[in-house]
């Protein structure tokens, strides 16, 4: 939606940074093929491999299509390598190459690693998303399973999600208590956004200092993990409710249980909340 933006641009999802449990990451790619970033004398090197289509994540499969190389590169050369150098690469080759003026990025680094983010750009703007975390796990448990799994397999699966979503309600909502105050973080319930678009984006428009324009409450529709959607425009309400009956009562009182600080901080009540 903010992408609608004539001035903000968002990379999406580069994975810089990510727990290996989850992911491998862009970090541990460029030290297992070329070793350590820093000590890297070879620009041409490390850029054969981001564009070879090793890194995970759907951005590094599109990469062509995302990023000029050779702009890349320009920005790139003469620079001493680091993650940092090469985050910032990436954002201002993106954001020029769309012509705008400001820069962004969707999940820069995986959350436990927003320290990293903040010692990098002091003064960044933060957008913290947040939902409901019974349906974060609804939607989480179904976009992993194929027909083709076991009972097993699938409960399995399962049951990491839930770890997994269960950990990182408590994590982000530490993030929050500890960001809360500083006036270059802004937390968005994805629930006020559906009910309330317009207003919403106002406030995050006004927070990252650009203008709101009408396009934003028109954002191209994807599949969620419950299915292929086709292509609509428009903010759905659809997603609001599913997880009541695609979460069991169980998982719902635990999660209730075990996060009720942690709703608390994030402004989610227990129960039917």
């Amino acid at each position: 939606m903010l992408s609608a933006s004539p001035q903000l641009d968002f990379v999406d999802e580069l994975f810089l940074y990510c727990p290996r449990c989850l992911h491998k990451d862009l970090k541990s790619n460029i030290r297992e093929h070329l070793g350590e970033l820093e000590k890297q004398d070879s620009l041409d090197e490390l850029l054969g491999l981001l564009y070879s289509g090793i890194p995970y994540g759907w951005f590094w499969q599109n990469v062509s299509r995302e990023l000029d190389r050779e702009m890349l590169r320009n920005e790139l050369v003469g620079k001493h390598l680091s993650m940092r150098e090469l985050f910032l690469a990436i954002m201002n080759v993106h954001a020029g190459k769309r012509g705008k003026s400001r820069i962004g990025a969707k999940f820069p680094v995986h959350y436990s690693h927003t320290g990293q983010l903040l010692d990098w750009f002091p003064h960044c703007r933060i957008i913290h998303t947040t939902r409901n975390p019974k349906a974060v796990y609804a939607s989480q448990a179904a976009k992993y399973l194929g027909e083709e799994q076991t009972e097993v397999s699938r409960n399995w699966l399962r049951l990491r999600q839930f770890a997994h979503i269960n950990i990182q309600t408590t994590w982000t909502a530490r993030i929050h208590r500890k960001l809360r105050d500083r006036p270059n973080y802004c937390l968005v319930r994805y629930e006020e956004t559906i009910e309330d678009p317009h207003g919403q984006l106002e406030r995050v428009c006004s927070f990252l200092q650009i203008d709101f324009v009408e396009e934003m409450l028109r954002p191209k529709q994807y599949g969620s993990s419950f299915g292929a959607i086709g292509g609509q425009r428009g903010v759905s309400k659809l997603s609001l409710e599913r997880w009541r009956s695609d979460t069991s009562l169980f998982s719902q009182k635990v999660m209730d249980f075990s996060h009720s600080r942690a709703n608390r901080l994030l402004g989610y009540r227990s129960g039917n909340g």
